[in-house]
């Protein structure tokens, strides 16, 4: 039998033949198409109820173990916060001269008393030990060396007298010092407060909020001084085991001398060997012993405390 033969004379037999197989074929196509996506789905549904049969299973969250976590994880944190505010309370910066137990209306002539008084001592250290201050050095008090300081003034003033006092002992107690500059500048940080709740109640029954200072920051000082790498490291290590917390904002270090000298120019040493017979030539020094000029800026920062208020500030 001849099929080309059959289908050439059976023309429309043999259309709904070949018609009948690409529909079955695109029928298989889609069939499997679609079982493979109910497989998918089947799975995933499956999935999914597996899932949910475990969470439903599952205490509601928060549970009471999780809240207890929560409430030792807060209590440690506070305790070591708690811990660090009493650490840096140790650097909390008394008034100079107990101001605070001065009469009120005494409090500006006796600040201005001691503040002269503690320029002289200054001066009288400086010279004693061959340091030189610059001629119109006041503490970086200038202003009130013929002006009596107000009196809302009083108890920042003699927080950072206590604390310039200090840093110009510390500074001229190296012999040879020369100090250019000593200026205490303007303050514009500002104090950072934290707000607190309460345990008060205003009368809508809502918890008072209260403000605490974290720190207070009592302005900058700007020192420029010559002095040997020695003097210089001395400063430093005394600043940096401070009784007060001091921050150095900015430091520049400058040799006094811009070229070192010339290798040829120095006369090598010699010395002597242990059979005296012969010499040994050593290189010299030509660089490490010049003297350095310093600029310096630090800030002062105070962690007050509600007694540290005196009564006259209220």
């Amino acid at each position: 039998m001849n099929i080309k033969l059959w289908f050439l004379e059976n023309k429309t037999i043999a259309a709904l033949v070949a018609l009948f197989i690409v529909a079955t074929a695109g029928l298989g196509y889609f069939a499997y198409i679609a079982w493979d996506d109910y497989g998918s789905a089947t799975a995933e549904y499956s999935s999914k109820a597996s899932e949910l049969d475990t969470l439903s299973h599952q205490a509601i969250f928060p549970s009471a173990s999780n809240l207890r976590k929560l409430i030792q994880t807060l209590s440690k944190d506070q305790s070591n916060l708690d811990q660090l505010r009493q650490a840096l309370q140790s650097y909390r910066i008394p008034s100079f001269g107990e101001i605070e137990k001065i009469k009120p209306q005494d409090q500006p002539q006796y600040f201005q008393d001691t503040l002269r008084a503690q320029v002289t001592t200054i001066k009288s250290l400086a010279a004693s030990l061959g340091s030189t201050l610059p001629p119109t050095f006041y503490l970086g008090l200038d202003e009130y060396e013929n002006r009596l300081p107000q009196p809302d003034q009083l108890f920042t003033l003699s927080k950072q007298l206590t604390v310039l006092r200090w840093l110009a002992a510390n500074i001229v107690s190296n012999k040879g010092m020369i100090v250019a500059d000593f200026t205490r500048l303007p303050d514009t940080a500002k104090s950072v407060a934290v707000q607190k709740k309460s345990g008060t109640r205003s009368v809508s029954g809502e918890n008072q909020n209260t403000t605490s200072a974290l720190y207070d920051s009592l302005g900058s000082t700007r020192v420029t001084l010559r002095c040997s790498q020695g003097a210089f490291r001395e400063l430093i290590n005394a600043i940096s085991v401070s009784p007060y917390f001091l921050m150095i904002e900015d430091i520049k270090v400058q040799n006094s001398v811009a070229e070192p000298p010339r290798r040829d120019t120095a006369p090598p040493a010699t010395e002597q060997s242990s059979d005296g017979s012969t010499s040994i030539q050593r290189l010299p020094v030509v660089v490490g012993r010049e003297s350095l000029n310093i600029f310096i800026k630090i800030r002062t920062i105070d962690f007050p405390t509600a007694q540290n208020q005196p009564e006259s500030s209220k």
